[in-house]
């Protein structure tokens, strides 16, 4: 695997999906019952928005920096800001990704799995999480975990599943396994990220994802960019068993990233239901 999600880290497909997942650990939060949390491709955990990588891609300075520099009192994403740790008017050094996010989310009676492939990448994450909770992390492969952790049993948590998608299969492979994961722990928030690439593959991964016949799927599809198939248009996200008022938030939060971020006229905001609160026999 050549994937280095360093090129990449604090893009606006970040600000997306991490945005949800803070709102969905905030949710998990407002009982207390303890929670698992589950990371299947979780990567190093913190990235240097300093280094060579960062400055060649410039993602991050056209993403987080800039949303940060034009929203900084934005209250919807103000628990987003906070779990990076963004301080208003101060460009970030650091992106804190999504296994920082859940590390400084979790209390004390809550804990989480952090998965990742790559050795190195594995243990550059455990030595920078720090949490009041219970953390593990596993060099191998995501899918893998997703059979070996679930059911939890504290029998309530979030999964994020966010591959790199460098495989031609990554999608075929991705929601066979999260169907045999739902399938066996069926009452769980997943989180699954998917690149919106031209507007048919966009169509392609949501019919595939309705021909499973999962329950209370909603859909947060963010593009700032024409999905013409050239190059990432945007960031699609699949949240089964979302919690109450992520639709609206998402709605809401994504409407501001995309004034935010966005080319002048491009792209788009659309959060919707894929499949309702019960399917049809």
């Amino acid at each position: 695997m050549n994937y280095k999600h360093i090129y990449h880290a604090g893009n606006f497909a970040d600000i997306a999906k991490h945005s949800a997942l803070v709102y969905c650990l905030d949710a998990l939060k407002r009982k207390e019952a303890g929670f698992f949390a589950l990371d299947t491709h979780a990567g190093r955990g913190s990235y240097d928005l300093h280094s060579p990588e960062a400055k060649k891609s410039m993602e991050a300075e056209q993403g987080i920096q800039r949303l940060l520099e034009a929203l900084p009192e934005e209250k919807l994403l103000a628990p987003y800001f906070a779990a990076i740790r963004a301080r208003k008017g101060r460009p970030l050094a650091r992106y804190h990704g999504s296994p920082a996010q859940i590390a400084g989310a979790l209390r004390g009676q809550d804990r989480a799995v952090f998965v990742e492939l790559m050795p190195a990448e594995a243990r550059a994450g455990e030595r920078h999480l720090k949490s009041a909770g219970r953390i593990r992390v596993e060099v191998g492969d995501g899918y893998a975990a997703l059979r070996s952790f679930l059911p939890p049993p504290e029998r309530r948590g979030v999964v994020l599943i966010d591959p790199p998608y460098e495989s031609a299969e990554e999608l075929k492979t991705l929601l066979a396994a999260f169907d045999d994961a739902y399938r066996r722990w069926s009452t769980g928030i997943f989180l699954i990220w998917y690149p919106i690439l031209s507007a048919a593959q966009r169509s392609s991964v949501h019919a595939r994802f309705a021909s499973l016949r999962i329950p209370k799927i909603l859909f947060a599809d963010l593009a700032i960019r024409p999905d013409d198939g050239v190059g990432l248009a945007g960031s699609g996200l699949m949240i089964v068993n979302p919690p109450f008022g992520a639709d609206e938030f998402l709605a809401a939060a994504y409407s501001a990233i995309h004034r935010a971020l966005a080319a002048s006229g491009s792209g788009y905001v659309e959060v919707a239901r894929l499949t309702p609160e019960r399917m049809a026999q």
